[in-house]
């Protein structure tokens, strides 16, 4: 999809939209549920094929802490994403990537995509509505290589 150029104001808000969604998976990877709903209007929406629609913070916090209870941490990335800004309103669409750790050590994997409405409110915009389309969920046998780079110096190891 080919989003016309945005004007000066327009790539300000598509800025601001952009550190919202990246501020969120920040939140989500520190393991700050509570800081990462404040993306979401009050009564803002999580929805996707798999679950009933959380609405409001409060409901969106507790979906997202049952679905990670049982994993060690979470790495959540957000993509460069498509913004397109129209007046207080504004549709996004997102990919991203998520690990987990499991308590036994194996990891998972998801890909998705979050398509996203957005409504500016007296903090700034906000997401009225995102919708989780999973695309791919997988185990993984581990994250890292236990072999230590050979190029790398011995001080840095």
């Amino acid at each position: 999809m080919i989003i016309t150029d945005p004007s000066p104001q327009d790539a300000a808000d598509i800025v601001a939209i952009t550190r919202l969604a990246v501020s969120y998976s920040e939140a989500i990877c520190r393991g700050e549920i509570d800081e990462a709903v404040l993306v979401y209007a009050d009564e803002g929406v999580l929805s996707s094929g798999t679950t009933d629609d959380a609405v409001g913070r409060e409901a969106i916090a507790a979906r997202i802490r049952s679905s990670t209870a049982d994993f060690e941490f979470t790495f959540q990335t957000t993509h460069c994403g498509l913004v397109e800004v129209t007046g207080d309103t504004a549709w996004a669409r997102f990919p991203t990537t998520e690990w987990a750790k499991l308590p036994d050590g194996r990891g998972l994997q998801f890909l998705g995509v979050y398509e996203d409405s957005l409504v500016r409110t007296t903090e700034g915009w906000r997401f009225a509505h995102r919708y989780l389309d999973g695309l791919i969920l997988g185990k993984v046998d581990s994250f890292a290589s236990t072999k230590t780079h050979p190029l790398r110096p011995a001080q840095h190891r």
